[in-house]
């Protein structure tokens, strides 16, 4: 018995590297294991899903993914990377009922996968540290949460980089009670809006984590191109906004850059042009239009919107608190920049020309104060006043730059 026992050995050995193949089949191919991960790759191409290689693997998982999966993908595990191992690698969901990829799990990587289908294209709802890298997006849901290209709820946080959501049925991006940063992509030609900041939301939306800017292109969006909205924060830094409110029907107005109820900071580098209508809406909010408290240079550019009626290029309602600095604001159809509504603004140097109505316009006891600081504000070539006053209970005071022509009362 002693001398079998090596044999022995060697059959029992040979048994369990056989029953290994068929548990782990050789199209979900484990390569390596990294820094106490795994890495292996999802043949789609072959009839493979991710679905069995994460039932099959546990841990830190990166999964390649060759072909396009189609078929939905839940990954409700943290430490999962999603990974296209080849040109053109992708994830389809077929129900539009049901969220392409689904994410409740924490430091979630997708990079360089092409998302189709589904309800929305990827959901984050509530994990943290999700990383959403070099893709494509494009959701085939409808309703209120679905049509979203990449979707972050409940909590959720993460970065956004390189990736293009373009077509979807409501917005390219969208937030939920959660936040991210948002860089180096284009949100256009979605249905709604290009990039939605709602429910107690933070954005940075062309800054980096390390402060450094990274600019977003949305454009061509059926609603504003970005929308901030209750009780939310966002900051845009270096991003071309152009041409959106596309749709007579959009859901959140028809603006380039809107904030209802909320903050936004654009310290600068932003280009805000073509909007169907004003350039940048502000109701019942506080809004940095040039900030220099960031370190960026801080002019910002507002010019050529309210394409359709004439309206304005900064439209600031219903309380509201402005501040402008080192903006150009210019060539908008209709006025300027219009306060209403008991609305302040102040400013800090910058210049509101070419308006085919007043540069700026006060009304509703609205005012606006001109800071002493040089170069003192340049209101001039505006079709009617460079500074009027619609009734007697709005005013302004400070210096402006010689030759603005004024109708209106200093306080």
């Amino acid at each position: 018995m002693v001398g079998f026992r090596p044999r022995y050995r060697a059959s029992c050995f040979l048994v369990l590297v056989l029953a290994l193949a068929f548990v782990f089949p050789m199209d979900v191919r484990a390569d390596d294991e990294r820094r106490g991960g795994r890495e292996v790759t999802v043949r789609c191409d072959k009839g493979r899903t991710i679905s069995d290689a994460l039932a099959h693997h546990r841990g830190a998982l990166t999964i390649r993914v060759v072909g396009t999966c189609d078929k939905h993908v839940a990954v409700n595990r943290d430490d999962v990377s999603l990974v296209a191992g080849e040109p053109d690698a992708g994830i389809h969901g077929p129900d539009p009922n049901t969220n392409t990829v689904m994410v409740t799990a924490d430091r979630f990587v997708l990079d360089g996968l092409t998302i189709t289908g589904g309800r929305n294209g990827i959901a984050v709802s509530g994990g943290s540290r999700a990383t959403i890298l070099n893709c494509t997006v494009r959701a085939n849901g409808s309703g209120i949460v679905g049509g979203i290209g990449i979707f972050f709820s409940q909590g959720a946080s993460g970065t956004v980089d390189n990736c293009e959501s373009t077509g979807n049925g409501a917005d390219g991006l969208a937030l939920d009670a959660s936040i991210a940063t948002i860089t180096n992509s284009t949100f256009s030609s979605n249905a709604r809006t290009g990039i939605l900041v709602f429910n107690g939301s933070t954005a940075r939306i062309g800054m980096t984590n390390q402060f450094a800017a990274a600019p977003n292109t949305i454009s061509d969006n059926g609603s504003s191109g970005i929308h901030v909205t209750i009780g939310s924060v966002g900051v845009l830094v270096g991003n071309t906004i152009s041409g959106n409110a596309t749709n007579p029907a959009g859901a959140f107005g028809r603006f380039g850059v809107s904030v209802f109820l909320s903050r936004a900071d654009l310290p600068g580098g932003n280009t805000i042009t073509g909007s169907f209508g004003p350039g940048v809406l502000v109701g019942a909010s506080t809004v940095l239009i040039g900030d220099p408290g960031f370190g960026f240079p801080t002019s910002n550019v507002i010019r050529g919107n309210s394409t359709a009626a004439p309206s304005q290029g900064i439209n600031v309602t219903a309380n509201s608190t402005l501040f402008l600095r080192n903006a150009t604001v210019e060539n908008n159809h209709g006025t300027g920049v219009a306060l209403g509504g008991r609305s302040v603004m102040t400013v800090f140097s910058g210049a509101v020309t070419g308006h085919t109505n007043n540069g700026v316009q006060l009304s509703q006891g609205s005012a606006a104060i001109f800071q002493p600081v040089l170069p003192l504000p340049n209101l001039s070539g505006n079709t009617g006043f460079d500074l009027k006053c619609l009734d007697g209970e709005s005013s302004y005071t400070g210096p402006i730059a010689p030759g603005a022509t004024i109708d209106c009362t200093g306080f």
